[in-house]
């Protein structure tokens, strides 16, 4: 009989376990609040991915219109106010993070650069979910895509044209963010949602 209790309490903990790791429940409690990590990894997804859209859509544009060099100078100019403005519309706080900047505003705060370097040591591709200080963070990473990325961020004298490099340094005088070659690692979106 106690056997019996012993293998049918066992078998509900098992049971009970394996609910609570159902992917599609995927939920912690942070300061009492009900988090519900799916749905926040879905937005986030989706932000990013729309981020990444326009930022590529325009880049293109740009690279269509003047080469590289007009890309450079598109970046320097409206990649910030465009990641604003996707920010206002998704009521989040977008941002591109790389401990291999070119703009400073880019470069990670102490926290991040944890996530980067876990990101970066497994190459991973699968995005992570954190919940520290009240905040809600998405992080995804971000690689070069495309042989064009390495235009302006490919290596020196190889991919990237004398006069590229010229206005590279002119408006990113501390620039990091090159050496880079065909999908490695070059750093990660972080959405920071908002409180409704």
């Amino acid at each position: 009989m106690k056997k019996t209790l012993t293998i049918e309490a066992l078998s509900f903990l098992v049971i009970l376990f394996l609910a609570s790791c159902n992917p599609k429940q995927q939920q912690s409690t942070v300061a009492g609040n009900n988090i519900d990590t799916l749905a926040f990894m879905q937005r986030g997804d989706s932000i990013a991915t729309a981020m990444q859209e326009v930022l590529l859509q325009n880049v293109m544009q740009a690279t269509k219109a003047g080469g590289p060099v007009y890309a450079v100078t598109f970046c320097n100019e409206r990649a910030m106010p465009l990641t604003d403005s996707l920010s206002e519309k998704y009521n989040c706080r977008i941002q591109r993070i790389s401990d291999k900047y070119r703009n400073p505003a880019n470069k990670p705060n102490e926290n991040d650069a944890a996530v980067l370097l876990k990101l970066s040591a497994s190459n991973a591709a699968k995005p992570l979910f954190v919940s520290e200080n009240g905040e809600n963070i998405y992080y995804k990473p971000i690689k070069i895509a495309m042989a064009a990325c390495l235009n302006c961020h490919g290596d020196e004298g190889k991919n990237i044209a004398p006069k590229t490099l010229e206005v590279i340094r002119q408006k990113y005088p501390n620039d990091l963010a090159n050496g880079y070659k065909e999908g490695d690692f070059r750093g990660m979106w972080k959405i920071t949602f908002r409180e409704k």
